[in-house]
């Protein structure tokens, strides 16, 4: 008797950039799913191609209605295997896979990860600050006036703070960020990385006054920000700041 379940669906984690970061197991899922879900045609192409994977796949992503997360869940639970992957990253983190995922869940279907790379825990790692307790804040509103409130609400515990930023608004972010730290009379060490494991990967780690210095000279990146504890929480002197920069890849998304 075949007792494998079906409906399962298979969370997949992407690189971040890097090509490398790839899992092999990421690969055979890949190869032989017998659904697979993307999040963008172009990106999903492009991994495919370059993994010499040939096959058809559908999309899950910004543009999807109720009605389409619903046929992708009717999908998944006639099937034995179906994989979703995001553009980079973790999927189901900050893209449309979490509304797939409650789909799937709901019919009582199955939800499995094959974990790897995932931006804010790689920034996070490597910020220098105490870590826990932290909050994540997934990515802020659009309008100003809407994250200072967001923000003002995510530093009153003290916590660390990690968040997703568009490389066409982390630079205004941060201009609110340092609104709302001086209305709170907070002083707060930052880490900003851009293009996380890629050659053209930035780091600064210091104050954010002397971030906003130096901030209309910053490419385009895609950027993950970390705000350090409310007391201290930093392995580096208050007054230290550290850039780095290399040059090469054009980066991806992140998740």
């Amino acid at each position: 008797m075949d007792t494998k379940p079906k409906g399962v669906l298979i969370l997949v984690s992407v690189s971040l950039g890097n090509p490398g970061d790839i899992t092999q197991r990421a690969k055979e899922l890949l190869e032989h799913s017998d659904i697979l879900i993307g999040e963008e045609s172009r990106t999903t192409s492009t991994l495919l191609k370059s993994l010499s994977i040939n096959k058809e796949f559908l999309l899950c992503n910004e543009h999807s209605t109720a009605e389409d997360i619903r046929a992708l869940g009717e999908m998944v639970l006639g099937s034995d295997l179906t994989v979703l992957i995001s553009d980079a990253g973790t999927p189901g983190i900050e893209d449309p896979g979490r509304e797939l995922v409650q789909e799937v869940l709901r019919r009582g279907g199955t939800v499995r990860s094959a974990p790897g790379p995932i931006a804010f825990g790689a920034a996070l790692s490597i910020s220098g600050f105490k870590i826990s307790p932290f909050t994540f804040c997934g990515f802020l509103s659009r309008e100003s006036s809407e994250r200072k409130k967001e923000l003002d609400r995510f530093l009153k515990p003290g916590h660390t703070l990690v968040f997703y930023e568009t490389p066409y608004r982390y630079k205004a972010v941060l201009h609110d960020l340092d609104f709302v730290l001086k209305e709170s009379g907070e002083e707060r060490q930052i880490f900003l990385c851009l293009d996380l494991t890629l050659e053209t990967e930035f780091q600064f780690r210091g104050k954010l006054s002397e971030l906003l210095k130096i901030i209309d000279s910053l490419p385009k990146g895609n950027p993950v920000i970390v705000l350090s504890q409310r007391k201290g929480g930093s392995v580096f002197k208050a007054d230290q700041k550290t850039f780095s920069k290399k040059n090469s890849q054009k980066p991806k998304n992140k998740k």
